[in-house]
């Protein structure tokens, strides 16, 4: 009886570094052509107002002024809060009529 010995198949350390390069340049080149900091960048207040509106902009707001203030003060509410939620549906909604 002859016995086979088969030889395991050695991978090649070239193509395994290879590989693992382009993979690499794809992930660098996917980050810099789809940076998500360019799409979820928030514009500067500055530069969405026109220039007349520089007053806008350098506005300092004084809560306790507004509060103190009489026309503040004379305002009243039309409405109850919190609102009432009318009952809706039935108790058991699985009870014939």
């Amino acid at each position: 009886m002859a016995i086979e010995v088969k030889q395991q198949k050695t991978g090649n350390l070239g193509s395994f570094l290879i590989i693992i390069l382009i993979l690499i340049m794809i992930g660098w080149l996917a980050w810099e052509f789809l940076k998500p900091s360019d799409f979820l960048k928030q514009p500067d207040i500055k530069d969405l107002l026109p220039s007349s509106s520089q007053e806008l902009v350098e506005a300092k707001l004084d809560i306790g002024q507004v509060f103190n203030h009489p026309v503040f003060k004379t305002l009243t509410s039309h409405i109850i809060w919190p609102l009432e939620i009318p009952e809706l549906g039935r108790f058991n909604p699985f009870k014939p009529f």
